[in-house]
């Protein structure tokens, strides 16, 4: 396979990188100022108690609001991402290791004695790269982890989104396209519905934030997940009746 055409996309554009910016924008400034449950983290081992705003589907659906209200006046094309695809991974491929290494750095030139900041340095450069050397890293209050994985899972909505509308653009759409997308968008949904659980769990009460969780989060959720979509996108697959509700039994049981 000639891979020599795909090269070009593989280097962020300017447009690709003010998608990117705008996105991580907008989830900064409305998951401090829309309203939202607070909740109460696990108590840490010096006592502390992180507090976490779960406002994430308020801000998914304010934010697919105004996508399609720009779209609609001719503002923004809904096939950005779509067209844009390889270079908003590379833009973001790149987000991942310039914020990995703000991580290690300032990680390593803390001083910090909390349980959130402490730096947890192993001596091995490597290990301290990908498994990272802080728990609960913060940039101007927010927390990062909490920041990342919600970044990827509207992302991955906002992904199959474009795919969605360049499929109906291209006359291309499928009764498979139409079940990804319901399966996928469903899946989300419960996730921002049962936020406030994401603040139990092992990633976010128990490991540091390295190169694993940023790359994870931000690229692994958005860009793997919604690698079905892509195929769909060029490979129309049309389901008999007994396929369709094959399909839809699996997925109601898990």
């Amino acid at each position: 396979m000639d891979l020599r055409p795909l090269q070009p996309s593989l280097i962020p554009s300017p447009q690709s990188v003010y998608v990117m910016v705008f996105y991580f924008v907008y989830l900064a400034v409305a998951g401090e100022t829309l309203p939202g449950k607070v909740i109460r983290g696990v108590v840490l081992s010096d006592g502390s108690q992180l507090r976490y705003r779960c406002n994430g589907l308020l801000a998914l659906t304010l934010l697919v609001a105004i996508l399609g209200i720009s779209a609609k006046l001719g503002v923004l094309s809904p096939l950005v991402v779509a067209d844009r695809g390889l270079e908003l991974l590379s833009a973001t491929f790149i987000f991942c290791v310039l914020v990995t290494l703000v991580l290690n750095i300032t990680g390593r030139t803390s001083s910090d004695k909390s349980s959130s900041l402490k730096s947890h340095v192993s001596g091995n450069l490597v290990h301290d790269w990908w498994f990272g050397i802080q728990l609960n890293p913060q940039f101007m209050s927010i927390d990062l982890k909490f920041f990342f994985v919600r970044a990827g899972m509207m992302g991955w909505l906002l992904i199959n989104l474009s795919i969605l509308a360049k499929c109906v653009q291209d006359g291309s759409l499928s009764q498979s396209m139409i079940l990804y997308q319901i399966f996928c968008a469903l899946y989300i949904l419960d996730y921002f519905v049962h936020e406030e659980y994401m603040t139990s769990t092992w990633d976010i009460i128990a490991e540091r934030l390295g190169f694993m969780l940023v790359f994870g989060d931000l690229l692994w959720i958005p860009f793997t997940f919604s690698i079905q979509g892509w195929w769909l996108l060029h490979n129309k697959v049309e389901l008999s009746v007994p396929a369709i509700v094959a399909n839809c039994f699996v997925f109601l049981i898990g």
